[in-house]
């Protein structure tokens, strides 16, 4: 399991849009998958292979999830992380789904 949390800043988020957003989501995500998948330091998690590829199983993916949401602050339906999806992709799920909890927050 990972040792140093990696800490995303939320309120920059939200102030990023299109691609600049998806790039710190990708990586924020990278960051987050390396010590899950003991990825040595001299190598990176690839954006466009399959998580599953990667080393992603279903406890790795769990214990991803509940990372995910807690610094998200949005629910991460473990599917999406044991699907055939890239980080590329599942930042584009992640980066539209923080976007619109955030706009729906602000106009109720």
């Amino acid at each position: 399991m990972p040792g140093n949390p990696v800490t995303l800043d939320t309120d920059a988020l939200r102030g990023l849009r299109g691609a600049a957003r998806l790039r710190a989501f990708e990586t924020y995500l990278c960051r987050s998958l390396a010590p899950h998948l003991h990825v040595p330091p001299a190598h990176r998690v690839s954006l466009t292979r399959p998580l599953y590829a990667q080393g992603i199983d279903s406890l790795t993916a769990l214990a991803l999830q509940r990372t995910l949401e807690s610094a998200l602050g949005v629910p991460v339906p473990s599917h999406q992380l044991l699907r055939e999806q890239t980080v590329g992709e599942l930042a584009a799920v992640l980066s539209t789904t923080t976007e619109r909890e955030a706009s729906e927050e602000t106009t109720a």
